[in-house]
Formats: C-alpha cells, structure tokens, sequence
C-alpha cells in the first residue's frame, strides 16, 4: 500500500512524499503512468482506505479517472495530471523537476510566469524567495530559515545576476535551471530539408514514441519553432498558437498530429514533402532531397 497508508481526508503529501508516490508507480520511468500502472495505483490506494475493489471496479474507476484527470486524452496520466488528483501540498516546481529530466520551454515560461506575480520581466526578492523555498522543497522537504535564505540569495546574485541589478530575469533564470539549447539551434529550417533530417526532428518530439505529437510535445515544438525565429511568446499565446496550427495540419481531426501532417509546416515555398504521395500526372518522384 506504499505511502497511501499515511494518507487522510485531512493530511496532504509533501513534496518528497508525492515525489516518492511518483517514481514508485512509474515504474519503467516514462514519464508516464500507464494502464498496468494506474490499475496498481487504484488498487493500492482503496486498500489503504481498507477497501477491497475487484478487477471490475478497477477498470471502471479507471476510466472515470482518465476521464477526469487525463486532460489530452493519451490514456495515460502525466506528473502534472497526477498532482491534481492526490492532496499535495502546494509547490509549484514540484511538477516540473520530480522527474528528474531537462527541462521544456512551455514548462520554463510556466515556471516564469507563476514565479513572476507582477509580470514585471524579472523576479525580484519576494518572488525570487519563493522560487528559491519551491526548489529546495521539491529535492529536499526541509524549512529554510532567514539567515540560510540570504546566504542563498547572495549566491544567486553572484552566480547569476550578470547585469548586477539584484533581480533575476528570464535568461537568468534559465541558467539556473539548467533549461536546454533549443533543439532546432542546430538545424536549417525550410531549406532543403531532406527525410532523415525531419525524422531526427520529429523523434526528438514524440517523447511517447506512439508516433504523434500531441498536447505537451506540439508546444513544445512550436516553441522551439518561435524561438528559432527569435519570436518571444507568453504560455498564452503559445497555447493559443498551437490551437491555430492544429486546425490547420490536423487534417483528420483526430486532436494529434502524426508524421506526414506536421511535414506540411516544414515542407512548403514548393519543397515536396516526402511523406505526401507524388502526383502521378506532374512526374513528380517525391524523393529525398
């Protein structure tokens, strides 16, 4: 019954409890708990409450989960779906850093716009306080006293603050959590872009590696995109950009992109998408370039 064995209608779980919680029915480590998983998840927490569930029950209460908590409908529950449905203690960074991965940027401007209550462009003391009492929480459940904050404080400003301003601001920021290069940096978009290179692309996406890209991996792709471009978006309207794109290459309306939709945002000024057949009347080969 694991750790739901401390669990009440009164307690929450701590950072380091639900982390636990985590890795511990993630068991192959995706990033992901899935249908097996979530069947073991379901049974030990009505075991903890005393009650005993046949397979019936579980399979019916697992759908009524997904149907409640999986928000883009993969069949699986993420970490940030996850948070919703035990009591956890509020901690914002917790549903980014359990896992233990690089961060995405959709997460990073997640991460800036809760830590950046005034949408001032930078985190100043109170905010950089709170960031700073989050991030300690998520890796160890420990308070932090006043002193042992300024300590921290000044560090940050010595190792990070290159303007010396005694704020954090967003490049800042992600610097000290470590927030990977855009993965796009390294590759010339829309100009000749042969099969394999676009395959590379699309498989460093597909983090599920079911074959499409969908609610997390499409913002993250289009993000990547919009930076590539030098174009700075709020989660908003990245959120509000992918809605737009879907409607466009989501030609069968499925709520998921597969392979040879997402090559008609890469493939266009007249390149031939090697995914799409060749029209047999214009000769065309649809080879690689």
């Amino acid at each position: 019954m694991f750790i739901f064995k401390s669990i009440s209608r009164e307690t929450r779980l701590s950072a380091a409890d639900f982390r636990d919680v985590w890795t511990h029915y993630d068991a192959d480590g995706n990033g992901f708990i899935e249908e097996q998983e979530i069947d073991k998840f379901l049974c030990d927490l009505f075991e903890a409450q005393g009650q005993i569930i046949s397979k019936t029950d579980i399979a019916s209460l697992k759908h009524t989960l997904l149907e409640c908590y999986d928000t883009n409908c993969d069949g699986k529950i993420e970490l940030s779906e996850m948070s919703r449905i035990l009591p956890v203690e509020e901690n914002f960074l917790l549903k980014f850093k359990i896992q233990n991965k690089p961060l995405t940027y959709p997460n990073f401007l997640r991460i800036w716009e809760y830590y950046d209550c005034d949408c001032s462009g930078r985190l100043e003391r109170t905010e950089l306080e709170s960031f700073i009492t989050d991030l300690i929480k998520t890796n160890k459940n420990i308070a932090i006293k006043s002193r042992e904050m300024d300590l921290i404080m000044d560090e940050i400003y010595t190792h990070f603050d290159g303007n010396n301003n005694r704020t954090i601001e967003q490049e800042e920021l992600k610097l000290i959590l470590q927030v990977p290069a855009n993965y796009l940096d390294h590759i010339e978009l829309y100009k000749n872009l042969n099969k394999a290179e676009f395959n590379e692309i699309f498989e460093h996406y597909d983090r599920d590696k079911d074959g499409y890209l969908a609610g997390e991996e499409l913002l993250e792709i289009v993000s990547d995109m919009m930076r590539k471009v030098e174009i700075d978006l709020t989660m908003e309207q990245l959120e509000s950009l992918v809605e737009k794109v879907s409607r466009v290459i989501d030609t069968n309306y499925d709520g998921k992109i597969s392979k040879r939709e997402l090559s008609d945002l890469f493939f266009t000024s007249g390149q031939i998408s090697p995914f799409h057949e060749p029209d047999s009347s214009s000769g065309s080969t649809g080879s690689e370039t």
